[in-house]
């Protein structure tokens, strides 16, 4: 365990003397913040007032449901970034040099994922509370102490989950070139995929049933309905239940699977099932490679 918590902090500390690097990985946050600002919030504002159907409140909703999409946008695009310092590795043969050590490819393969896990979280958490700080200077409601423990919680899942995925699909990555392009699709998909750029529920049914295999999905739906609740509880408090239910879905705080509606156990489910099933194929492939 020593030596896992040894390269986890040599890869902690690789990842934040790149400056660039800690910059560009909080880059698509931020052109999601601006584009928001910019052009998507009366638009958004506008439709989910139409799906509420005259519900007043609207703005201070939609800025939670911002924040949640940028919360697994954050996890998505950190940990990307932080894997970088296995591609690094890997370029430069530093990994040939830590092999020829007593350290197992096990260990060394745990170690990036820990490192690029705990940096995710912490910058998710970290936009979290100061998120919450602001609602609450600015008078916008705010979420409870029991909601804020969960949501920590379910942004460690979502975050285990995405780091087993990316880390999947970077393996076969040997180049800085082709990690490079890796970011920058992993940056644009995210937006269109987690609901942020257009609605889930106004995107084409394919396109819907394609955001159903991407794991994240999943982590921002039951995050959104978390920390939407306070400010959901006010908007629809003379609204029937039917609305409700088709703004969730409209706006991506519901999925549907085989016909149902997926409950928050369930949920929890996908994401810590899939983040063991790509937390192993990852392992093993990048085994097998070194």
């Amino acid at each position: 365990m020593q030596t896992i918590w040894q390269l986890t902090t040599r890869s902690n500390r690789l990842y934040f003397r790149d400056k660039t690097a800690v910059f560009m990985s909080l880059l698509t946050t931020g052109i999601i913040i601006v584009l928001y600002l910019l052009f998507l919030a009366d638009v958004t504002t506008d439709s989910a007032q139409q799906a509420a159907q005259g519900a007043t409140g609207m703005k201070a909703l939609m800025q939670s449901w911002l924040l949640a999409g940028i919360i697994v946008v954050i996890s998505l695009t950190v940990t990307l970034s932080v894997l970088g310092t296995m591609i690094e590795d890997a370029a430069s043969n530093q990994l040939h040099a830590l092999l020829i050590t007593p350290i197992t490819r096990t260990q060394l393969v745990i170690g990036y994922l820990l490192s690029a896990w705990l940096i995710a979280v912490v910058f998710s958490v970290g936009a979290l509370l100061i998120s919450q700080g602001y609602f609450w200077l600015s008078d916008k409601p705010t979420i409870t102490l029991s909601s804020l423990i969960a949501a920590i919680g379910l942004i460690m899942l979502i975050t285990f989950s995405s780091a087993a995925f990316l880390f999947a699909i970077t393996v076969p990555i040997q180049s800085r070139k082709s990690f490079s392009s890796m970011g920058t699709l992993v940056g644009t998909l995210s937006g269109f995929l987690l609901g942020i750029y257009i609605p889930i529920g106004q995107l084409p049914a394919f396109v819907q049933e394609i955001t159903k295999f991407f794991p994240p999905t999943y982590g921002v739906a039951a995050l959104r309905d978390v920390l939407m609740q306070p400010a959901m509880e006010i908007t629809f408090a003379e609204a029937p239940i039917s609305i409700l239910d088709g703004f969730k879905e409209t706006f991506g705080l519901q999925i549907t699977l085989f016909d149902s509606v997926t409950q928050l156990p369930v949920i929890l489910g996908i994401l810590a099932m899939t983040g063991i099933i790509f937390l192993s194929l990852g392992i093993w492939m990048r085994s097998v490679r070194m």
